[in-house]
């Protein structure tokens, strides 16, 4: 049967993208309240939101060129307004911009208009309130120089809360398809049915701010197929997407005319009914065509005088709902429930999925993997339904729909990886295929099988005797997210440099124990009851020539397997000799570090080979290879982090701890002591120095270089290439320091700089004479700010004359190995 015109449902992926980039803009108030009579520092976020991206320097362009900051009392009464131009708005090297303002006495709010010529109409209504909720725009809307409004309070400022989000005034949306779809080519869309004007202000940024407009039926202009559309934001159930497209039928190379089609902005609600979508200012609606299975209407005002009938499959990604795969034709439609993800030992697994078939019974359910996923016989008469409601809105439904629940019988999992299958769901012509996962045999946490460690000081019995337990409660920055997505949480780790540690794995009745790695050692005999694994050679004499090769086992080459013949459970430890578990303790954790949460604890630092160029002191270049830690001392995670870039914010645990260099309190000291710095070290991993640090600027592999983000952000960061290709390169985060008193609240400074103390003293030839009572109070450190990276000094105590005054500065630290 030729089908020409079929249902879309497309279920749209929403960006919210209100996550503030680098553009910082600064303004300065006046006399009010307790307010400094020169004003108040107010710190503006101007969001932007290319295409899948929030950007953090809008593609290096202007993005503010006015400013209009209009004052309320606390009714809300209208008190007056200063503008500011463009000539007055000038961006600075890190993304600010600063610009003076005097706030009229008696403000209780701010609020502040981007890139829009507010009257005094627009200010306040006839009773003078404020009338910026009910002020509209209905201009085309610009992207580069987008409207956007924000308010902060007085009460705020006094309280030093001057961070304030400026939000865009309209909503944007754009589509991408699956590259799958070789037969399938977007060649444009347009947003048809929006409001025709967006108010300046918002109540709630949740709700649509709809002025006293009515959508237009006028659409757009098609934007480009890798082009954005904004649009000023439209109540629920009203706008929809044309998309413009080629589609080619068969293996045909002819070429064929545009096609169109419509798109319902909707989201699937769990009981399978659908929900029209508000589209609201500041979002943006991505669109992801994943099958194409018919071409759509001739002309776009087909498409657009008609419901959504063309057929297309799309799938909703989401963070917090299941990922739902959904197909649809004229007559029916067919949408599956996410992957069903099981723990290894659970023998039952549920799948979920709505048809809306005239005839709903006429389905069925086939396991693509027979041997762990059975389908019952009578999974039909067994299986419960409900009948869904018809929702508003809701015309284009073929049927009011019915929701099935099937069980499926699943085979125990015995090995430590996990099963990976598919059902296969068909209503009519429609089919959809649901993802089963069963998890893998936990042997981590098997109480028969708990392993333990030894060898690692510091740790309690209990500590000792349950090895992976204490592994994901006590150990910080071990866990794949803390790693980049690299998993270390799953083994057994011999550590690089000096290793000391082994490991005691319970031996049970039938076990059958394999070892293919000459590097492993297990000897089944020296301790009862135990498998004991440890390095093949650990001695001083034989191990230190390789104590710093990088080596990892992996599927293709398995370290050690246990099968068990009476339980049929096979386990596998996956063996690592990448990194070290080290404790912080004592002054490393206490009157070393300066802030208001010291790093403390035991946490996981893997170690990477860097080259650098070193200048040696006759003169000539040398390459040398440094082994670094990859992250600084008592990070918990090794990833980069700017307090600017929202996909990078929540990196924060990247800075570590807050290291004073040193605590001499005379010249004497100063000159000879390295009390800190040796006890900041990790056996041979020592805080690096400045030839260290300089040589890798030489070697070019420690640069300041600009990155993107998954979502789209960019931003620069101080990165450093490894000569590891399963770890290519390191980061040093922003962090700023801490200036103050191990016994008072430092004083935070520098927040977008990257900082790190270096073991050197300024030497003689750098500024001081080793007869000069100020030698050995001055340390290198490294700086990287904006576009500049530096190696500076600084004092690392407050004082003159040889003279410590108890106020240091502590900085991040590195550590590495020679």
């Amino acid at each position: 049967m030729y089908i020409k015109k079929l249902t879309i449902w497309l279920f749209m992926l929403l960006a919210m993208v209100s996550t503030a980039c680098s553009d910082i803009r600064d303004i300065v108030g006046g006399d009010t309240q307790a307010l400094p009579s020169d004003g108040v520092v107010l710190t503006l976020k101007l969001p932007n939101f290319t295409k899948n991206t929030v950007a953090t320097r809008a593609n290096e362009q202007q993005q503010i060129n006015k400013l209009c900051v209009l004052c309320y009392d606390a009714e809300d009464n209208y008190l007056g307004m200063s503008n500011i131009t463009g000539a007055d708005i000038k961006p600075n090297d890190d993304g600010k911009y600063k610009v003076k303002v005097k706030v009229m006495e008696g403000t209780a709010t701010l609020h502040v208009v981007a890139n829009a010529e507010i009257t005094e109409s627009d200010a306040k209504d006839a009773n003078g309130k404020i009338n910026l909720y009910k002020a509209v725009r209905s201009t085309d809307i610009d992207l580069d120089a987008p409207v956007c409004w924000g308010s902060i309070t007085v009460t705020d400022l006094l309280s030093d809360k001057t961070s304030l989000t400026l939000v865009r005034q309209f909503a944007k949306a754009s589509v991408t398809k699956d590259e799958s779809l070789t037969n399938f080519e977007i060649t444009g869309f347009k947003i048809v049915n929006t409001a025709s004007s967006g108010t300046i202000a918002t109540k709630s940024i949740n709700d649509v701010a709809l002025p006293s407009v009515a959508c237009t039926a006028k659409p757009l202009n098609f934007a480009t197929a890798t082009g954005e559309q904004p649009f000023y934001e439209t109540p629920a159930d009203k706008a929809y997407m044309i998309i413009r497209a080629k589609y080619k039928e068969g293996s045909g190379t002819k070429d064929v005319a545009d096609t169109y089609y419509k798109v319902a902005f909707q989201t699937k609600n769990p009981d399978g009914t659908f929900t029209p979508m508000d589209l609201l200012r500041n979002h943006h609606y991505q669109v992801k065509v994943t099958a194409v299975n018919h071409a759509g209407y001739s002309s776009a005002e087909e498409a657009i005088a008609n419901p959504p009938e063309n057929r297309l499959s799309v799938v909703v990604v989401d963070d917090n709902p299941p990922i739902v795969d959904m197909i649809a034709c004229k007559d029916y439609e067919l949408g599956v429930c996410a992957e069903q993800i099981v723990d290894g030992n659970v023998l039952k697994a549920t799948v979920t999925f709505v048809t809306t078939k005239q005839n709903p019974e006429d389905f069925s359910v086939v396991s693509n993997n027979s041997d762990w996923i059975s389908v019952p016989t009578d999974y039909k008469s067994k299986a419960t339904y409900i009948d869904l409601p018809t929702t508003a809105g809701d015309s284009q439904r073929s049927s009011t729909g019915r929701l099935y629940t099937v069980e499926l019988t699943l085979s125990e999992n015995f090995e430590s990886a996990a099963h990976t299958g598919f059902v296969t769901i068909t209503s009519g012509d429609l089919s959809r295929d649901v993802k089963i996962t069963q998890l893998g045999y936990d042997f981590r946490h098997d109480k028969k099988r708990k392993v333990q460690i030894r060898g690692l000081a510091g740790l309690s019995s209990d500590e000792e005797a349950d090895y992976f337990n204490w592994m994901d409660t006590s150990l910080k920055g071990i866990t794949p997210e803390q790693n980049q997505g690299r998993v270390r949480n799953d083994g057994l780790h011999f550590f690089v440099g000096n290793n000391s540690v082994y490991y005691l794995i319970p031996k049970l009745q039938g076990d059958q124990l394999t070892c293919k790695d000459a590097r492993v050692k297990v000897d089944e005999n020296s301790v009862s009851g135990f498998y004991k694994v440890m390095l093949a050679n650990n001695s001083a004499e034989s191990y230190n020539d390789n104590n710093y090769n990088r080596w990892i086992s992996n599927e293709a080459f398995t370290i050690i397997t246990i099968t068990n013949a009476r339980t049929k459970i096979k386990v596998t430890y996956p063996v690592y000799h990448v990194g070290l578990f080290a404790q912080l303790t004592g002054n490393a954790a206490g009157i070393y570090q300066l802030s208001n949460s010291k790093a403390s604890g035991w946490y996981y630092y893997e170690m990477v080979d860097v080259k650098a160029k070193v200048t040696k002191k006759d003169g000539t270049i040398e390459d040398k290879t440094y082994h670094m830690l990859d992250r600084n001392l008592g990070a918990t995670t090794n990833g980069y982090y700017s307090p600017v870039t929202s996909a990078l914010e929540g990196n924060v645990g990247a800075i570590g701890g807050y290291f004073i260099i040193s605590v001499a309190q005379s010249s004497e000291d100063a000159k000879n002591k390295n009390d800190v710095v040796n006890a900041l070290a990790i056996g041979k991993f020592k805080v690096c120095d400045d030839m260290c640090l300089q040589g890798f600027v030489d070697n070019n592999v420690l640069a300041i270089e600009k990155k993107t983000t998954d979502s789209g952000e960019v931003y620069k960061c101080l990165r450093i290439n490894t000569l590891n290709q399963d770890v290519p390169q390191i980061f040093i985060p922003m962090s700023g320091y801490y200036e103050g008193k191990p016994d008072e609240d430092a004083v935070y400074k520098d927040s977008y700089h990257a900082n790190l103390w270096t073991s050197s003293r300024l030497s003689d030839y750098q500024g001081f004479s080793e007869k000069s009572p100020e030698y050995g109070f001055w340390y290198l450190y490294l700086d990287a700010f904006g576009k500049s990276l530096n190696l500076s000094n600084y004092r690392f105590v407050s004082g003159s004359s040889g003279v410590n005054t108890g106020r240091y500065r502590a900085m991040p630290v590195r550590l590495v190995a020679e």
